[in-house]
């Protein structure tokens, strides 16, 4: 299409010109509009159909196509805000009961693209269960092949579970739990307390 629009462009300045002698000298302009009217069109056309507009960057299509549960978005959202309004005087005077409660909204809010999160009071458990229909789909295919945890991007939404767990930590004390688990079996698939890693499928 590139040669098209060359072409055309070229017929369409002779054309411009052919179209202006033959005026001026001879009164005649059906030939030279002709001429002109073609290469406008021919340029057009090749222009509209170049490859450019039609090309889809391959950046984003890997992007698109990657079924990875590494959508730790959320998590970083909560990293970067629970310090800040965990460990808020108004949060430290708090009851306990309290502060589980409002880590609990903190959660909810930080991990909404990813899933659900409920809190397990007899466990003292944070358990994250995904809703996502792509990482739903991830993590399952973990729990039967856990082989494949480099592949769907594991480690990452593991660190950041990791880094949410010691924060639980500096604002609850110790011996809470942060889980992800299967939502098809309930099965825990990965635990931090205290920002150590408890459980991981990957690992066993």
């Amino acid at each position: 299409m590139i040669f098209l629009v060359i072409f055309g462009g070229l017929m369409l300045i002779l054309g411009a010109f052919y179209l202006a002698n033959s005026w001026m000298e001879y009164r005649t302009w059906k030939s030279g509009t002709i001429i002109v009217v073609l290469s406008l069109i021919a340029t057009v056309y090749g222009a509209i159909n170049l490859p450019y507009w039609h090309h889809r960057p391959a950046q984003q299509e890997a992007q698109t196509s990657q079924p990875a549960p590494a959508r730790n978005s959320s998590s970083a959202a909560f990293a970067n805000s629970a310090s800040s309004v965990l460990n808020s005087p108004s949060q430290q005077g708090a009851q306990q009961n309290d502060k589980e409660m409002a880590v609990l909204r903190q959660l909810q809010k930080g991990y909404s693209k990813l899933g659900s999160v409920e809190f397990r009071e007899k466990d003292k458990a944070y358990v994250v269960t995904p809703t996502d229909d792509q990482t739903k789909q991830a993590v399952e295919a973990l729990h039967n092949d856990p082989s494949i945890a480099q592949q769907i991007g594991w480690p990452n939404l593991t660190k950041s579970l990791k880094s949410t767990s010691k924060q639980l930590k500096t604002a609850l004390g110790p011996g809470y739990q942060l889980q992800l688990v299967d939502p098809s079996s309930g099965d825990v698939l990965y635990s931090a307390k205290d920002g150590q890693t408890v459980q991981d499928i990957a690992q066993r």
